[in-house]
């Protein structure tokens, strides 16, 4: 972060001071006491399940200039910034420092496939330029405006992700990213308990459109049904679109798949992913798709996908005695799809899916889950085993195996049941820590 003065961020998040003040410089900002570090401004945000305010003391213990702070203080306190939103003021913040910066910006959203598309448009991009991105998927209110602070005056490219359950979050995000460029993997049905329809995402999605500045090029993912749609909000000039099944002007042919690999060409180049799953051959399209606009080699492309691997919890392909396929970091019921019809193609001894609960469907809940439940009857997969209050309507309906509503039982069945060289599939939303499985597998078997 580029050092700003104090009286520039009291100006732009609107904030009043407790105390006179000689103006000094800021050098970082932090919203979390356990990694603050002695200078910096602390914003006490507020969340559903913690209060920044409680940390307050705390930060200026450890060497914090002042606090942005909503609550009311002693007059005697050390040196606060009140505002009435202590999250709007962060967002503020970051907005007006973003103005001040020439980097350019990638603003990536989509149901499926952001993290790892940023990751790859990150490391192809940092071959020729100096390229910062999303922590992690650190892609909310939160993290967004935190990670375009972590840029400086020679940063050419941020790469963000951009995360959203509601109307209204992408435009909120993208107003203060200001993305040059744009990313939509694809418009499937996560979050759709929130909204009527599939339209709606899409809709939401969209957003960021209008908030695009400069060269304001979109790339889109030809494959998806809402591809003509999105087109329609857009100037053709600006599209770039990737596919493998429909003609792309980034056209990808899966050649070769293997246990934990693909093989793919793109405009008769070959190019291997580290990937269980083919489907993220449309991160890799992304990937080219950035590189031919700024001039990569495609040598140094190569070398990006032969070292990129899946995020732990997405993907991630485990060998010992069985093979373990990690998905357990989220799940939806496209990705799901998609994960289950690859897994079904593997050449393993004995497939075995462990399922957990699909969150935020709404009043979609039991049609999804029972669709899942519908596929994998008709597909070449050994067992099913369910976990949750949502998902017995999955093991019910394909009639391969059995549902837990503890995962201690679930751990015990399973010590019984696998075999050495079973390859076990392991999926399902966050909020049933389907990671604990996993764990449990890397230890006992």
């Amino acid at each position: 972060m580029e050092k700003i003065k104090l009286s520039e961020i009291i100006s732009w998040c609107k904030g009043e001071v407790n105390k006179k003040y000689i103006d000094f410089y800021i050098e970082g900002i932090s919203t979390d006491t356990r990694t603050l570090k002695k200078g910096e401004l602390f914003i006490a945000l507020k969340g559903e399940k913690f209060d920044g305010h409680s940390f307050v003391k705390e930060a200026f213990k450890k060497g914090a200039s002042c606090c942005i702070v909503s609550y009311k203080y002693p007059d005697n306190f050390n040196l606060l910034i009140r505002v009435e939103d202590t999250l709007s003021a962060l967002g503020e913040i970051s907005k007006k420092y973003r103005q001040k910066l020439n980097m350019k910006v990638v603003g990536i959203t989509g149901s499926d496939g952001k993290t790892t598309t940023k990751e790859i448009i990150i490391d192809i991009l940092s071959v020729k330029f100096k390229t910062i991105g999303t922590i992690g998927n650190f892609n909310n209110q939160i993290g967004l405006p935190l990670s375009i602070l972590n840029a400086d005056n020679k940063t050419e490219f941020g790469i963000f992700e951009m995360g959203m359950n509601k109307k209204g979050e992408i435009d909120y995000l993208s107003k203060i990213s200001r993305p040059n460029f744009c990313v939509i993997t694809n418009i499937g049905v996560a979050h759709i308990g929130f909204f009527k329809k599939r339209k709606d995402i899409a809709d939401a999605k969209s957003e960021i459109f209008k908030n695009l500045i400069c060269e304001k090029i979109i790339f889109l993912n030809k494959d998806s049904d809402f591809f003509e749609y999105l087109k329609r909000k857009i100037n053709n000039k600006n599209l770039i679109s990737v596919g493998v099944k429909k003609k792309s002007d980034i056209q990808g042919k899966i050649l070769e798949e293997g246990f934990d690999f693909f093989v793919f060409e793109e405009n008769g180049e070959k190019y291997k992913m580290n990937f269980w799953n083919t489907s993220f051959i449309y991160s890799g399209l992304f990937g080219i798709a950035f590189a031919k606009k700024f001039d990569i080699p495609k040598n140094f492309v190569e070398d990006v996908f032969l070292k990129i691997k899946p995020l732990t919890g997405r993907g991630e392909f485990i060998k010992n005695n069985i093979f373990i396929i990690d998905e357990s970091y989220n799940s939806n019921p496209n990705s799901l799809k998609n994960s289950l019809l690859c897994f079904e193609r593997k050449n393993f001894k004995r497939k075995i899916a462990i399922l957990g609960d699909m969150a935020e469907l709404g009043k979609f809940t039991n049609f999804y889950h029972y669709y899942i439940g519908k596929l994998l009857k008709n597909l070449k997969i050994d067992m099913v085993f369910t976990y949750g209050n949502k998902s017995k309507i999955i093991s019910e309906i394909s009639k391969k195996g059995k549902h837990f509503f503890e995962i201690e039982k679930l751990k015990k069945y399973l010590k019984n049941k696998i075999r050495k060289e079973d390859a076990i599939l392991i999926k399902g939303s966050r909020i049933v820590k389907m990671e604990q499985i996993v764990e449990f597998l890397k230890k006992e078997m």
